[in-house]
């Protein structure tokens, strides 16, 4: 039944031989053919009507398994699913990989730089299959789908062709919070760097601007020997009605209303 069933599909083979044998998704050794889409779902697709390019591809074991279950009907789909399914199972060692650096491991106990390592080079392997991007390949019609294209990482218009480039950019020349910064541009903003630097800088401008804030209302309660408690909670009732005011408009407010008098 599934020899059958796999009729239906055209086989992709990779256009360049130093791609024979390679994972479409990950670069890794191909010991399987991923089915687009699977070829257990194919008989309600079918019977669905659903549109799917009906292609198989070479792949290795793991990418295979990942997309076994996906109902996930094209390759650049697949593509894209089965890289974040990388990043999710690999996300401790990823981090570890784009956190740690080997200068640091120095003055640190055996057992810990041991441990260390192994996640570095576990995510040093994830990160080059994340960092994979396919290649060109022809399926039996001799149709030719092209796919060489370089992964790039634009921060604030400077390009670089490594995730690790830009995020030790962003570290060491923009100045952001190593840990705090990483969660953003991997978690919330799935690698785009600029959207992930907008965050940070607006996150920190708030703090900056509650600390300033904080500190007009003490220098104010000292001035006018006000208590302190007092003048803060004044000062958000004011802004509440009036979200336009600033902390200086409203202390002007509380001083007019209540203390000039």
């Amino acid at each position: 039944m599934t020899k059958k069933l796999s009729g239906y599909y055209q086989q992709a083979y990779a256009v360049s031989s130093k791609h024979f044998n390679q994972c479409f998704y990950c670069g890794c050794e191909a010991t399987e053919r991923d089915y687009c889409p699977p070829l257990h779902m194919l008989q309600s697709i079918v019977d669905l009507g659903e549109d799917a390019e009906f292609i198989s591809i070479p792949a290795c074991y793991e990418c295979f398994a990942l997309l076994h279950n996906e109902r996930v009907l094209t390759i650049d789909a697949r593509f894209i699913k089965v890289k974040k399914k990388i990043t999710t199972k690999y996300a401790k060692a990823l981090r570890i990989f784009h956190m740690w650096h080997e200068s640091e491991l120095d003055d640190m106990s055996d057992e810990f730089v041991h441990s260390i390592r192994a996640g570095m080079k576990l995510g040093a392997e994830a990160a080059e299959r994340l960092a994979f991007q396919g290649y060109s390949y022809a399926t039996e019609d001799a149709s030719v789908t092209v796919r060489e294209k370089r992964a790039e990482f634009d921060v604030q218009g400077k390009t670089f062709y490594d995730f690790k480039d830009a995020l030790n950019y962003c570290i060491n020349d923009l100045g952001v919070d190593r840990s705090e910064f990483y969660k953003l541009v991997v978690e919330d903003y799935n690698g785009d760097f600029n959207r992930a630097l907008g965050q940070y800088r607006h996150r920190h401008d708030r703090v900056t601007a509650a600390s300033d804030a904080d500190t007009l209302i003490k220098s104010f309660a000292k001035q006018h020997k006000q208590n302190s408690d007092f003048v803060t909670r004044t000062v958000k009732h004011f802004i509440n009605k009036d979200p336009s005011l600033t902390t200086e408009g409203a202390l002007e407010q509380l001083y007019n209303n209540y203390i000039k008098k």
